[in-house]
């Protein structure tokens, strides 16, 4: 009875630990599969000027309060995988909405700092390639 109950209880946990802050979709594109791992990616605010094959569209969501460098961690690691050289992101972050509360004991209104989920959308791309994304 105690043996079950403990792995009831560390299956919970485990599960628990399994869902990361990060929630990331990866989209397929025509690339997918054509190239080996990179070992480095460069990020890019704009497509580059080279021919590039668009690997897979990634869209990376945070939990509130994240820091952008982990999200960007995130994606950068799977483009990597991907076989991408490369990743076109922009940061679709929704700005953070005043948070305006009233205090009734002393009758004034205070701004209480938001979190917001911080989000990136990419274009994992391998650039140098024959076919262009372009």
């Amino acid at each position: 009875m105690v043996r079950s109950f403990a792995l009831v209880v560390l299956a919970i946990l485990l599960a628990g630990c399994s869902s990361g802050p990060v929630a990331l979709e990866v989209d397929q594109l025509a690339g997918w599969g054509s190239y080996p791992p990179q070992p480095y990616i460069q990020v890019l605010s704009e497509p580059p000027d080279q021919p590039y094959v668009p690997i897979a569209r990634l869209t990376a969501t945070g939990a509130a309060g994240l820091d952008q460098a982990q999200l960007l961690t995130v994606l950068q690691d799977r483009a990597r995988a991907l076989g991408a050289n490369a990743i076109i992101l922009k940061d679709e972050t929704p700005a953070p909405s005043p948070n305006l509360t009233y205090n009734p004991a002393g009758g004034e209104y205070s701004l209480a700092p938001t979190q917001t989920q911080p989000k990136f959308v990419g274009l994992a791309i391998h650039v140098g390639a024959e076919n262009t994304g372009q």
